[in-house]
């Protein structure tokens, strides 16, 4: 993000259709990467003929692996001299992955490929091209409604003997994710872990999933799988192709890049915005931490004539890597708790979207603004 950036208008790799995907997949001297999160990989992958393609899996967290992955020695190893094909669900993660490797190799005269092909629209497009499934091997996950995503004309029997994801604490075979449960597995940087894991439906699974979800375990942290943990110079790398103009200015973002190479907007302070009325200082950490971010402080932004809370606050992150991962994802999900219409009885989730900002500090600007007597609040002020 932000300064790291790649160029896709200067890098991106080049779209093959289905079917010349398909065949490029029964060539030697290629490889296929998957660049989606391991969940997602767990339950559905390319599985290219024998005698052709070599599937690699980067086993990614989360997308902000992907660079500390590829510039890993081995994995260059891989790559080296060979075609690199990549997908994704619909194929916009894949314009920026390709467009992350060609510049890689463009920037290291040492680290060659024979080129960097993605698959137009992806997955989705890839299956309704071949509806028996082609090379595909399981289910497609998908962030909608329908969360998944098989080749039409499979039988079920075929898909069930695809499938080699299985639950969390049960290990039956399984592979739908269902009741947002997650990894509850501490990392060495201390934070949660914190990937879907896969949970059946036997109810002795279930109620442990849901009164002791300390022992849910991802596939990775069962393996004792780490990230790398050098990611490339991405920013050096850009000035080195000319894409940092004169005076710190990066051309594929128009931002402004200070001398040590970090992002002059990238900011450990927050702005976070679209927030419900009813929000509160815990509810809004705890949205944070279900996504791998700790929160410093919470300061509800008001205003400055009424003092009324207008759904705005600044959240000081714990650090600016917590700032980044948040960033990212440029929306925060929320949950809000409701009573049900009419006779309904109990109470009724409801997922909210809040957007998410860098707010950089002004020149002169104090930060909290009122040092020694700021406090955080629980709930936003409702004015006077």
């Amino acid at each position: 993000e932000g300064s790291k950036a790649p160029s896709i208008n200067r890098h991106a790799g080049r779209h093959l259709e289905a079917p010349d995907y398909h065949l490029q997949m029964q060539r030697k001297d290629t490889v296929i990467i998957d660049v989606r999160n391991a969940y997602e990989s767990d339950i559905g992958r390319f599985k290219p003929p024998e005698g052709g393609a070599t599937l690699l899996d980067p086993m990614m967290r989360t997308s902000q692996d992907f660079p500390k992955w590829l510039n890993a020695p081995e994995t260059k190893e891989q790559l080296k001299n060979k075609t690199v094909m990549m997908y994704c669900t619909g194929g916009i993660r894949c314009e920026r992955a390709t467009a992350l490797l060609n510049q890689i190799t463009d920037a290291e005269p040492e680290f060659k490929t024979k080129g960097v092909v993605m698959v137009r629209g992806g997955i989705e497009r890839y299956l309704k091209t071949f509806p028996e499934g082609g090379y595909w091997k399981g289910k497609n996950y998908l962030f909608d409604k329908r969360m998944e995503q098989a080749p039409a004309n499979k039988t079920q029997e075929a898909l069930m003997n695809d499938v080699d994801s299985s639950c969390c604490l049960c290990h039956k075979s399984y592979s739908h994710y269902r009741g947002q449960h997650k990894c509850a597995k501490k990392l060495p940087s201390g934070l949660t872990c914190a990937v879907p894991v896969i949970v059946c439906e036997a109810d002795e699974c279930q109620t442990i999933a849901t009164q002791e979800p300390q022992r849910l375990e991802c596939p990775l942290c069962v393996k004792g799988y780490q990230t790398p943990d050098t990611a490339p110079d991405l920013v050096g790398q850009k000035r080195k192709l000319g894409l940092i103009a004169r005076g710190g200015t990066d051309v594929v973002t128009g931002q402004k890049v200070g001398v040590d190479g970090t992002d002059i907007s990238v900011s450990q302070r927050l702005f976070v915005g679209k927030l419900p009325l009813t929000i509160t200082a815990s509810k809004l950490r705890q949205s944070f931490e279900r996504c791998n971010c700790k929160v410093q402080g919470v300061h509800w932004i008001v205003d400055q004539t009424n003092h009324a809370f207008y759904g705005s606050a600044f959240c000081h992150m714990a650090s600016l890597e917590d700032a980044q991962r948040a960033q990212a994802l440029c929306f925060l999900r929320l949950s809000q708790e409701f009573s049900k219409k009419g006779n309904g009885r109990g109470k009724k989730k409801q997922q909210r979207m809040a957007r998410m900002a860098f707010a950089p500090l002004k020149e002169g600007e104090v930060w909290p603004p009122s040092p020694g007597s700021f406090c955080e609040v629980e709930y936003p002020p409702i004015g006077s």
